[in-house]
C-alpha cells in the first residue's frame, strides 16, 4: 500500500516551470496593512429639533445648512456638540401632526438627495437606542464618484392605522400607486385627498392595526406598490421612523437618478 502523504495536497511544492531551477520560496508573505480611511457617517435626529453630523466632512456642514433652510425653514442655532456639528431647527420636525408631518419628510427626502449628490449614500437607517419613541439615525457610506445631476426622490408615509401619503411623488405616480392599493387592499380605498400637499389615501378598515388575514394582506399590497414603483425605475432607497412623539411614523423613500442609464443611485 502506497505511503501517505506527510502534508495535504495544498502545501506540495508546485513543479518548476524551467526543470533546470527550484522554485525560489515556498513561503506566503502577507502584503503589509494598507491605511484604512473612515468612509462612513452618520445624520442623527435627536430630540424634537435637532440634527446631528457625526464623522461628516466638514463640506458637508454648509451643504446640509442650505438643504434645511430649503426643506423646512429657520434654524434657531449651531454649533459643536461633543465634536458632532448640531442644528437646531425652529419648530418639531420629529414630533410634530399636521403639516409638520409632511414637512419633515420633504426634509429628510433634502437630505437624502444633497448627501447622494455629494457622493454619500445611504447605507442603513437604524435606531441605535432603547428610548421609547426613539428615531433612526442614518449611516451613510462614501463613494469616489458623487451623483451627477438631478437625483429624482419621493416619501411614501404610513400614518395612523389606514392612511398612506405620497410626499413629493411626480403626479404620474399618484394613480400607479392608487392602482396597487386597490389591486390587493380588499376593504378598499375610503377617500383620497390633499393633506397639506401631499396626496392621502384613506384606506377602509386597519390594514397598519391589523390582525389575521389583514396582516398578510398588507404585506402583499406594500410588495405590490413597490413593484409597481420598480416598473418606473425606482427603488426602495431606505425605510425609516423618525417620528419621536408619535406612533405611525414609518416612511419608506423611493429614489431613482435621471441622467443614469439604470436610474439607480447606488
Amino acid at each position: 500500500m502506497a505511503d501517505k502523504l506527510e502534508n495535504p495536497p495544498d502545501s506540495i511544492i508546485p513543479a518548476p516551470s524551467n526543470p533546470g531551477t527550484l522554485p525560489s520560496s515556498t513561503i506566503a508573505v502577507p502584503a503589509p496593512p494598507v491605511a484604512y480611511v473612515l468612509r462612513v457617517c452618520c445624520i442623527n435626529l435627536n430630540g424634537t429639533d435637532r440634527i446631528r453630523l457625526i464623522a461628516t466632512p466638514p463640506t458637508l456642514v454648509d451643504p446640509i445648512r442650505q438643504t434645511i433652510l430649503a426643506c423646512w425653514g429657520p434654524i434657531q442655532k449651531e454649533g459643536n456638540f461633543a465634536g458632532a456639528h448640531e442644528y437646531k431647527l425652529l419648530g418639531n420636525p420629529w414630533d410634530g401632526g399636521g403639516v409638520e408631518a409632511v414637512n419633515s419628510r420633504k426634509l429628510l427626502i433634502g437630505l437624502l438627495r444633497t448627501m447622494a449628490q455629494h457622493g454619500w449614500n445611504l447605507i442603513q437607517a437604524s435606531d441605535v437606542s432603547k428610548k421609547q419613541y426613539d428615531k433612526d439615525s442614518l449611516f451613510f457610506e462614501g463613494s469616489m464618484v458623487p451623483v451627477v445631476g438631478q437625483v429624482d426622490m419621493f416619501s411614501i408615509s404610513f400614518h395612523g392605522t389606514d392612511r398612506i401619503r405620497l410626499i413629493d411623488v411626480p403626479p404620474f405616480i399618484i394613480p400607479l400607486v392608487k392602482g396597487a392599493i386597490q389591486a390587493q387592499w380588499r376593504k378598499g380605498i375610503q377617500s383620497s385627498t390633499l393633506f397639506f400637499k401631499a396626496h392621502e389615501f384613506k384606506l377602509n378598515g386597519n390594514p397598519f392595526w391589523g390582525d389575521g388575514e389583514d396582516v398578510v394582506l398588507t404585506h402583499v399590497m406594500l410588495a405590490q406598490i413597490l413593484s409597481t414603483l420598480r416598473e418606473q425605475g425606482y427603488k426602495l432607497y431606505s425605510s425609516a421612523n423618525i417620528n419621536s412623539g408619535q406612533p405611525g411614523g414609518f416612511s419608506m423613500y423611493g429614489a431613482r437618478h435621471l441622467n443614469s442609464k439604470s436610474r439607480d443611485i447606488y
